[in-house]
């Protein structure tokens, strides 16, 4: 008894020691997409929109997200996030620049080459994020024949010059994941009723960024506007298009109705059916709005991030009898719905926004942006 109650009162003393220390003191920087870089005694990481930090602050430091990505210092190693935390990029290199495409400038040592936030799987059958392998005695972005090109330098001291526009070319033919949707690091918006601390920013960024989504005015994007079937019918049609190689999205049509020409896709397609709607130009409801777009190519070819049990015993506003229940369970295991709240709740027959929409839309295209919902 006395050996406890002496080292109970050793506890004590302890406790009140560290109670009386000062706390460290938190800075939470401006927001952007959702996040604002935070500091706490030396180290970074990352607050949400009510000042709670999400991401640790374990890193020498940090860069602000952009385009749902950020660059992270980890003891002297550089890597790329998301914004839940989940590495993208581990911390390895000594140099990482963005370029555009989901693409970086990376170094190791003394040599440099080109990576991806996604990986792919070479000729060898090996998983790597390496577009231009690091060997190269340099990489750098800069002008070639008037185009913004990449400059890899030989360690023979020849040169290889790679235009930017050639990059979604060369990922799509090694296979690499949203090569049809690519960011682009210099098409970023600046609409007035979207701000940096609203937790869709960073969907807004994504979609306008790959030309998904525009605005609806001169400086304006209505996130809270409700969309319409014509509308989502739209979308649907442009990302599909893009998906499959098709020149829907390309080309000016003219009809006598705005939307025909989306709505004569999405018939031939087999994304909607001839009596699926009646009235295009009402608004559409999440349960319609998940039917289209699980009913796309790119949507069916989405392999399952989630248990599909898990997710049809965690949704518990839509029924497993439901007609609908598969598509909308499905669209949840491949990462693309989330639920409104912390329940996964979908609201089956609720209205949808444009700030929802540009979600959906931007997780379609964006395979690194895909949420794993149990972990």
């Amino acid at each position: 008894m006395k050996k406890a109650g002496r080292l109970g009162a050793l506890a004590l003393s302890v406790a009140l020691v560290l109670s009386a220390l000062p706390a460290r003191a938190m800075t939470v920087w401006g927001y952007q997409e959702g996040t604002a870089q935070v500091e706490e005694g030396g180290l970074w990481g990352f607050a949400d929109s009510s000042g709670k930090v999400v991401i640790p602050t374990i890193y020498d430091s940090v860069t602000s997200f952009s385009l749902g990505l950020a660059s992270v210092n980890w003891r002297g190693k550089l890597g790329v996030i998301r914004p839940d935390g989940k590495y993208l990029l581990p911390p390895e290199y000594d140099s990482l620049l963005p370029v555009d495409n989901g693409l970086y400038i990376a170094q190791k040592g003394t040599l440099w080459g080109v990576v991806s936030i996604l990986p792919y799987t070479n000729e060898a059958g090996e998983e790597t994020h390496e577009i231009y392998p690091i060997e190269y005695a340099g990489v750098e972005q800069d002008q070639s024949g008037g185009v913004e090109a990449l400059i890899l330098t030989h360690t023979d001291g020849g040169k290889t010059v790679v235009p930017l526009f050639r990059l979604p070319g060369t990922m799509a033919r090694l296979g690499v994941d949203g090569s049809q949707f690519p960011l682009n690091r210099g098409k970023l918006p600046a609409f007035r009723d979207v701000k940096g601390r609203d937790w869709f920013s960073i969907w807004v960024d994504i979609a306008y960024s790959t030309g998904i989504l525009s605005g609806t005015g001169t400086d304006t994007f209505e996130p809270n506007r409700v969309v319409t079937v014509a509308q989502c019918l739209q979308m649907a049609a442009n990302m599909d298009s893009r998906y499959r190689g098709d020149n829907f999205h390309t080309t000016n049509h003219q009809h006598a109705v705005w939307y025909q020409a989306a709505v004569d896709y999405c018939l031939a397609s087999g994304i909607i059916t001839p009596d699926q709607f009646e009235n295009f130009e009402r608004e559409i409801t999440r349960r319609e709005l998940a039917q289209v777009f699980a009913a796309t190519a790119l949507a069916q070819s989405l392999p399952d991030l989630n248990p599909v049990a898990q997710v049809t015993a965690a949704v518990g506003d839509v029924s497993p009898q439901e007609p609908e229940a598969p598509v909308i369970y499905g669209l949840y295991a491949k990462g693309i719905l989330t639920g409104v709240d912390g329940r996964l709740s979908f609201h089956p027959d609720a209205t949808v926004t444009r700030a929802e929409a540009a979600a959906l839309c931007a997780r379609l295209a964006r395979p690194e942006q895909r949420v794993e919902l149990f972990q």
